[in-house]
């Protein structure tokens, strides 16, 4: 059977990040709906320079012989090469955007990118805020749906009682965990995340029953290792890099909040919060900055709290008073 739907992505596994995950997973559910093609970059960024003519003259090939009625892209940066399918082609061009892959403030990016998402059929959203900042770069408002991100629940399952993992987080941390409050971030470490801030203005707040974990690597890595030596507090923050995925479970099963403290920054914005979601399959609560794509990754109130930017109030009494149902948020 011919494909009735051709899928380029420039983010697939074996890479990992969001975007990846995304990729993989449309990519998975949509193969058993639809016929499809698929061209995929599982290899690093570099390897755009030759993926990027290749993945347009596939799609050209595609058009020209009829074989892609439907064309979807899995991200902005990606709308280029919709543009030029367009131009020759009646195929029904859509495309997902996330965020950063609208609001990038590189000058000829924001010429580009935005101009050419303006002529395609369809901009699939993750969040409202990603669709209010298409809306603010002239993007047609009846082109723009909002899907929110969605995850395999199943993957982030555990056997047995919360409780009986504690001994191998012990042996995975590196230290004991009786009478300790487990807080956990996971995500990669960028200045939008907000956990420099949240490690030298609330966390000395909370006392010392309150272990901070924090899962993943970046570029604020050194910046946040810093801030718990000014702040002395080595014996309630560990950061253990990333961690297989088993181990990153055990810690959402086992924790008691999952923290997003999330700060504006000019041109990086937070376009869903997936990791939210993550956390809430675990039957985890989130404590969030309500702010961008997080206020659609977080029902405040049921699935967790959602604080104002930057508020340290807000952030320490709502770990101290927390009290959600857990089923209810898996549910």
């Amino acid at each position: 059977m011919p494909p009735e739907l051709l899928i380029i992505t420039r983010n697939y596994p074996p890479q990992t990040g969001g975007l990846e995950n995304y990729s993989f997973h449309l990519i998975r559910e949509l193969r058993r709906h639809v016929p499809l093609r698929v061209i995929a970059l599982g290899k690093s960024k570099p390897h755009l320079i030759w993926f990027l003519p290749l993945a347009l003259a596939a799609g050209f090939r595609s058009v020209w012989t009829g074989s892609a009625p439907r064309i979807h892209l899995c991200d902005g940066l990606l709308a280029p090469i919709g543009r030029a399918l367009k131009l020759v082609s009646r195929s029904r061009i859509s495309v997902s955007v996330h965020g950063l892959d609208v609001t990038f403030s590189q000058p000829l990016y924001q010429r580009l990118i935005p101009s050419c998402l303006r002529h395609l059929d369809q901009i699939v959203c993750v969040s409202r805020s990603t669709r209010d900042e298409c809306l603010k770069r002239g993007i047609p408002a009846e082109r723009c749906v909002v899907i929110p991100n969605g995850i395999p629940v199943e993957e982030f399952r555990l056997a047995g009682e919360r409780h009986d993992l504690i001994p191998e987080l012990e042996r995975s941390l590196g230290r004991p965990l009786a009478g300790r409050k487990i807080l956990v971030t996971v995500g990669r470490l960028v200045k939008r995340k907000g956990v420099q801030w949240f490690v030298e203005e609330v966390l000395p707040r909370l006392g010392p029953k309150y272990l901070y974990v924090i899962v993943g690597t970046g570029p604020e890595q050194e910046a946040i290792q810093d801030a718990v030596i000014r702040r002395n507090l080595q014996d309630q923050v560990v950061l253990t890099g990333r961690q297989p995925d088993h181990i990153r479970n055990c810690l959402l099963h086992a924790a008691g909040a999952f923290i997003m403290p999330n700060i504006s920054i000019p041109g990086d914005v937070e376009g869903f919060g997936i990791a939210a979601l993550e956390a809430g399959a675990c039957g985890l609560p989130v404590i969030a900055a309500g702010i961008q794509g997080i206020r659609d990754a977080v029902i405040d109130g049921v699935t967790g709290r959602l604080v104002a930017e930057k508020d340290v109030d807000g952030f320490v009494s709502s770990i101290r008073s927390l009290n959600l149902d857990r089923d209810r948020i898996r549910r």
